[in-house]
């Protein structure tokens, strides 16, 4: 089975069952490499932003806007804007040095 890796725009925790999450900062290279060969399971639920990440990665981020259910032993990228937009339709005018990336791991309590 190939692995997965998920792509979310807030942190997102458990409230079924109890685990540890460890985080950190990663660049666009490190989620380049991250991604490389894995299935993309996108909880990203605006248009703009999927269709940004999808053009920055060079890869299919599509949109998707269910609810993520974290499980045991998964890895997520948290992706976040280092800005407040004053209208979505801003995001057009985003440039990698807007975005932040986080890594998040899901592990047993």
């Amino acid at each position: 089975m190939m692995e997965r890796i998920i792509f979310l725009n807030a942190l997102v925790t458990s409230s079924k069952i109890p685990m540890t999450l460890k985080t950190r900062p990663v660049s666009i290279d490190e989620v380049r490499k991250i991604v490389n060969n894995k299935m993309i399971e996108s909880y990203i639920g605006h248009e703009a932003t999927a269709n940004l990440l999808s053009s920055l990665l060079n890869t299919n981020v599509p949109v998707n806007r269910a609810m993520y259910d974290p499980k045991i032993n998964d890895t997520a990228i948290v992706v976040r804007l280092k800005k407040r937009l004053e209208k979505p339709e801003d995001i057009k005018n985003v440039s990698p040095n807007d975005i932040e990336f986080i890594l998040v791991e899901y592990h047993e309590y």
